[in-house]
């Protein structure tokens, strides 16, 4: 049977407090509150934009969603872990000064932002999945513990995976850093002769992989980490990288990583994409004002994870009319990977059922749009 994805038009014109409103009323459509008990700790996973970025989804658009869960007196708290890359989001005490910043604390949102995977990242369970690529996986100790997961994805462009979503959110945002390095592992890079030797690459490689002779920057491959910060922030081209190949081995890597963090939590958890300001890069980027690569859509739920992640990117694709892989401008990337994999190994079905939310009060729930087979 289909799995069902609830959806409802939105963008940003609309402004916070109505996107707010509109996510409520995907979650009261899909009677998503069977999915929470009194007195879980539940976790409401976010990107809280990294420091100069202001395309994130903020705080105030996910309030609603948090007085929800308040509402059916369960013990939420919103969360995110520590990155391998230099960030202010690398321990957790600069990670929650940034997430008060951008109003993601208890004045705001009426919860505490905690950091899943403890003080340095490294606060993790080790999750037996004997997966194709991984055997177990490391998810952060708190993503565990918790008995139920509002997870809120920002649909967005991806250098490696080709876009980030829920699985993304999942897999690679609910891992401690031994987990992130084990999936980022998949990525090799090397500098090739377009290197002006600006030294960007080596200020920000957080493994010290990365060296400058008179000629050109090297990466030493035995340090090299996969984490692409050197390609992020290299404005030459000379960062290289056989994404044919790696691509899917870190896609489907991140799938097994979110197989992971909801082992234990059938029936537990709810998927929010938000499909609006869709930029090239994901959240990570301290860029401010990143272009959008398609208009804004809105948002879709659903308590299947993949079936929401295709549902997303079918919206996008058939929107802008061009593949994913188009319009970030890297075609040898294919996003059905993760996509794929992730329901190859039991996490959901890429076979649903769009059903569409009128923004407006009205008598029904919603209309069936349209099923889509995988």
């Amino acid at each position: 049977m289909a799995s069902k994805v609830y959806f409802i038009k939105a963008s940003i014109k609309d402004g916070e407090q109505a996107i707010s409103k509109k996510a409520r009323k995907l979650f009261k459509a899909g009677a998503f509150a069977d999915c929470f008990k009194e007195n879980d700790f539940t976790a409401v996973k976010v990107h809280v934009g990294e420091d100069g970025n202001n395309t994130y989804i903020s705080a105030s658009c996910i309030k609603a969603l948090v007085d929800e869960l308040l509402r059916l007196k369960t013990k939420p708290f919103v969360t995110d872990t520590s990155t391998l890359y230099v960030s202010q989001r690398r321990n957790a005490v600069d990670h929650a000064v940034l997430a008060a910043k951008h109003g993601f604390n208890q004045e705001k949102l009426g919860i505490p932002f905690i950091v899943a995977d403890g003080l340095l990242g490294t606060s993790e369970t080790a999750v037996k999945i004997n997966g194709q690529i991984n055997k177990e996986v490391f998810i952060a100790d708190d993503i565990i513990k918790c008995q139920s997961l509002l997870s809120v994805a920002h649909y967005t462009g991806h250098l490696g995976a080709c876009f980030g979503a829920t699985l993304k959110t999942l897999g690679m945002g609910c891992a401690s850093k031994k987990g992130k390095k084990k999936q980022h592992a998949a990525l090799t890079f090397s500098i090739g002769d377009d290197c002006v030797r600006c030294g960007e690459c080596f200020k920000h490689c957080p493994a010290d992989a990365i060296t400058l002779d008179k000629v050109k920057a090297h990466i030493d491959q035995d340090k090299c980490i996969g984490c692409a910060e050197c390609l992020a922030v290299c404005r030459f081209n000379a960062v290289k990288c056989n994404w044919g190949q790696e691509s899917e081995v870190l896609q489907k890597s991140i799938a097994e990583h979110a197989l992971g963090v909801l082992k234990g939590k059938r029936n537990r958890a709810v998927f929010f994409n938000f499909i609006i300001s869709v930029t090239k890069d994901c959240d990570c980027f301290d860029t401010p004002n990143m272009p959008k690569i398609v208009d804004d859509i809105g948002i879709a739920a659903s308590t299947d994870p993949v079936a929401v992640d295709k549902a997303a990117l079918d919206l996008v694709e058939n929107q802008a009319g061009r593949k994913m892989a188009e319009l970030i401008r890297n075609e040898k990337l294919d996003p059905r990977y993760q996509i794929e994999h992730a329901e190859h190994i039991g996490l959901g079905s890429t076979d649903y059922e769009l059903i569409k939310i009128k923004p407006v009060p009205s008598t029904g729930s919603g209309q069936a749009l349209s099923r889509v087979e995988g």
